[in-house]
């Protein structure tokens, strides 16, 4: 397509030629079909928002423990080790009336990255926790006690307060009762 600045019509290549109010017409019909089609679609967009529940559940389902460690495999860019997570073997036994949690927690044989030299550093005292609440439940540490997904010292018990999506909160006790190799 070829236009010049002071010729009112374009030349298309089979000979056809279109002025250059077509071309704006084209133009403008293009975008209000957007708008229209924007336009018409809203309503869906919205009308589920307030049809969501507002859970009321501030439950603890699930806890775990991880043991980080830098791994023998470097990072390509920086250099630095990578991190290396082993999951521990985790059994729960969750009180919800009482409103606690008493784990017994074995750490996993050595496999792979996870020597019996890095299986030895394994202590009580700095592990990462994790845990599974009710849906849209949020957790927050009470009474001293880290952020889920950094180091604590689990030989003491440790108190989590979950909050569910309607506002309802509830305060847990978490407590590692045993510890085995």
């Amino acid at each position: 397509m070829q236009i010049l600045p002071c010729l009112t019509k374009i030349r298309i290549r089979d000979g056809k030629s279109i002025n250059k109010k077509q071309i704006n017409m084209s133009k403008i019909k293009r975008m209000n079909m957007k708008w229209l089609v924007l336009l018409l679609c809203l309503p869906f967009v919205t009308s589920c928002l307030e049809d969501l529940p507002a859970y009321e559940e501030a439950e603890i389902t699930k806890v775990g423990f991880f043991y980080r460690f830098a791994g023998p495999n470097k990072d390509a860019v920086t250099g630095e080790p990578i991190m290396v997570e082993k999951e521990m073997t985790c059994t729960s036994d969750i009180n919800s009336d009482a409103a606690t949690v008493n784990v017994k927690v074995t750490v996993p044989a050595a496999n792979g990255d996870f020597t019996e030299a890095e299986r030895a550093k394994v202590v009580q005292s700095k592990l990462w926790g994790y845990f599974t609440v009710s849906t849209a439940a949020k957790v927050s540490p009470l009474s001293g006690t880290n952020a889920l997904g950094t180091p604590d010292d689990w030989t003491k018990e440790h108190q989590f307060e979950v909050t569910a999506a309607d506002g309802t909160k509830k305060v847990w006790t978490v407590k590692v009762t045993e510890f085995n190799r």
